[in-house]
């Protein structure tokens, strides 16, 4: 396949924490701390296996922000160990915390 084919056929989407699937495992595969108008958290470029891409081959490539609670917790370090792949992370959302209006996230 050309790549201007590869080129076209990738997707990104940038999606809401609430839109993720509770209980489902996103592999992470990039991470980047940015600047929004909100301030600063960090990116997170994840796959949904489930939502296959380019030619039902590649799974879906899709970026989320972190809210500020758990970027906090993000070292630099931690983001050179996912960008280098030295790490392999899922990021999991578990649901909203109806009490406190929370979104909870768990990286294993």
């Amino acid at each position: 396949m050309a790549l201007s084919q590869r080129f076209s056929d990738v997707t990104c989407d940038v999606v809401h924490v609430s839109s993720l699937k509770v209980e489902h495992s996103y592999p992470i595969v990039k991470a980047k701390n940015v600047k929004t108008r909100y301030g600063e958290t960090v990116l997170l470029s994840i796959r949904d296996p489930q939502n296959l891409s380019v030619k039902d081959v590649t799974p879906a490539l899709m970026k989320v922000f972190l809210p500020k609670l758990y970027a906090a917790v993000i070292t630099d370090a931690d983001i050179l160990s996912i960008n280098d792949q030295q790490v392999h992370w899922n990021l999991i959302y578990r649901g909203l915390y109806e009490k406190i209006k929370t979104y909870v996230l768990a990286i294993e």
